[in-house]
């Protein structure tokens, strides 16, 4: 290569590095343009609301605001933490919710159609209603019955009580009335000859005393 090839060689070079600067300094100034009435932009938008924190805000205030963050980083730390703990708590239970959630949608759809969700919403009608009509003395009586209902409901559960009602209503169920046939007196002494009919006027008798004891009761009150 002659120093003639050199030196031309050299200067186109230093011509595409010319020109690479000439392109770069383009974009700068593009670049420039652009971004100039943007931040011009924003300064005036600065501006505008620096003078509607004047008077309002002051450097204590800001200073104040600065020192309550800092105060309230072991607070955030800690909540940081218990969302933390949230947030392995549900991928534990996720796993186990997820597949349930779709049956109680569809269980709850199946409520929809039968009924059960307007069924509901009369009775809960039907309480507004009845509270409404009842006074608070009416309110207390009704509440004062319940618990006297209750605790007669309560007695069933005795075993013994229940034997007794058990064969009350067997005995009911064995009287046939359509072969029952008219009867005198001489009927009704006969049938209480019987040793059922003893039976049952042994039964009487301890009715006739029960109800004396409980006559009795009331009368001394």
């Amino acid at each position: 290569m002659t120093p003639e090839d050199k030196i031309l060689e050299r200067l186109e070079a230093i011509e595409d590095r010319l020109s690479d600067l000439q392109a770069s300094k383009e974009n700068s100034r593009m670049l420039i343009e652009q971004l100039t009435p943007i931040g011009n932009h924003a300064f005036r938008l600065a501006i505008e609301e620096m003078e509607t924190l004047n008077g309002r805000v002051t450097l204590d205030d800001i200073l104040d605001l600065c020192r309550k963050g800092l105060l309230t980083v072991p607070k955030i730390t800690w909540l940081l933490d218990q969302l933390e703990n949230a947030t392995d708590l549900w991928q534990i239970l996720h796993p186990a919710v997820a597949p349930t959630f779709p049956h109680i949608i569809e269980k709850m759809g199946e409520w929809e159609r039968d009924g059960v969700f307007a069924k509901m919403s009369a009775v809960k009608n039907a309480g507004g209603t009845m509270l409404g009509s009842m006074s608070p003395e009416d309110i207390a009586k009704t509440g004062e019955g319940l618990a006297f209902l209750i605790s007669q409901l309560q007695r069933l559960a005795d075993p013994d009580l229940q034997a007794r009602i058990t064969k009350l209503i067997g005995m009911l169920g064995e009287i046939d009335t359509a072969n029952v046939k008219p009867t005198g007196v001489f009927g009704l002494v006969g049938a209480l000859g019987s040793a059922e009919g003893k039976q049952t006027l042994g039964l009487l008798a301890e009715l006739i005393k029960v109800a004396g004891k409980y006559a009795g009761q009331n009368a001394g009150n």
